[in-house]
């Protein structure tokens, strides 16, 4: 059990990422994609993670799987420090939490079967047997004809259920899902989504997913964080955001949702004003100040910290919330 007394599988503590390019000979561009990241994922739970394009979601996926260094801060992956760890080490913990991308078609080798794909990280790993890709792909409700066609032969919901197989072989406890949904049919999603809730329940997963679509991840999520221009802004059980939001940019991305009913003409007066500021040159003080239609000259002068705000456990980072 960690100090908040939830047993946790991935920790996060005030995570940085910074990114430098350069133009032309001297010229610099210092980008900060993460800014002080802390969250933490409970065992058999799904943490919903959203916010616009840009905002940082696909860096932090990066750098939990150590494609990206970080500048400062910690993470915890099962209560390991992946960068304390052995290479040995870190392969096995890597086996124990397993990604699932956004494109299903992209992420998978054309040229091999669905045999083959499922099977590839078992053959790995040493625990490969013809009736393991079996099961696999019956777990996610493909049959053994799929076994010999290739991901040009499928749909993109079979595509994207052969990758949900390929990320089971070894048997994770943690399945980051980025932006798995957001490249599939409404009736396809749905499908996905129930099947994400099935192998959940059935088999004890935690979930990080990843998403911009507010109304998929209320539907799945227990709690939720948003993130804006790589902060968190908003923390806190998923009804709780949804119906009490109480950072002007959560309000805002709720409104922003479809809704399908017609006589529904206006959520609420707070929208996002402009484009989501270059960050490498973010504001001053509050990142969404020069965008929100609430904000004050405080605003830029100090970046609000997230604090305790209503129900239990529902943080937001807004020297004023609504």
């Amino acid at each position: 059990m960690t100090a908040t007394g939830y047993d946790e599988v991935i920790q996060v503590e005030d995570l940085a990422v910074t990114f430098t390019s350069r133009r032309g000979l001297r010229a610099k561009r210092t980008l900060r994609a993460l800014d002080g990241i802390t969250f933490g994922v409970r065992r058999g739970e799904t943490f919903g993670l959203v916010g616009e394009s840009g905002g940082g979601k696909s860096t932090l996926v990066r750098t939990l799987f150590g494609i990206n260094t970080p500048d400062a801060g910690r993470i915890r992956i099962l209560g390991q420090d992946p960068g304390t760890l052995r290479a040995r080490d870190r392969r096995a913990l890597r086996n124990r939490v397993q990604l699932v991308f956004q494109d299903p078609y992209s992420a998978l080798d054309p040229r091999m079967t669905a045999h083959d794909i499922v099977a590839e990280p078992l053959r790995i790993a040493g625990g490969y047997t013809p009736a393991r890709v079996l099961e696999l792909l019956d777990q996610v409700g493909l049959t053994a004809d799929a076994l010999t066609r290739r991901p040009a032969e499928f749909s993109g919901g079979q595509r994207q259920r052969l990758g949900i197989a390929r990320a089971l072989a070894l048997e994770p406890e943690v399945l980051v899902l980025d932006e798995p949904v957001s490249a599939l049919d409404a009736s396809v999603q749905a499908q996905v989504i129930n099947l994400l809730q099935d192998l959940q329940e059935r088999l004890g997963l935690s979930y990080l997913f990843i998403a911009h679509d507010l109304s998929v991840v209320r539907h799945l999520a227990d709690r939720v964080a948003v993130m804006h221009l790589g902060k968190l802004v908003e923390i806190g059980a998923t009804e709780d955001v949804f119906t009490t939001p109480r950072h002007p940019y959560t309000r805002a991305l709720i409104a922003s949702a479809p809704v399908p009913d017609p006589h529904v003409r206006e959520r609420t007066s707070v929208l996002v004003r402009g484009e989501m500021p270059d960050a490498a040159n973010p504001p001053s003080g509050c990142s969404f100040r020069t965008r929100c239609p609430l904000a004050r000259p405080h605003c830029a002068h100090a970046a609000p910290p997230l604090t305790p705000v209503g129900a239990a456990e529902h943080t937001v980072a807004c020297h004023f919330p609504l």
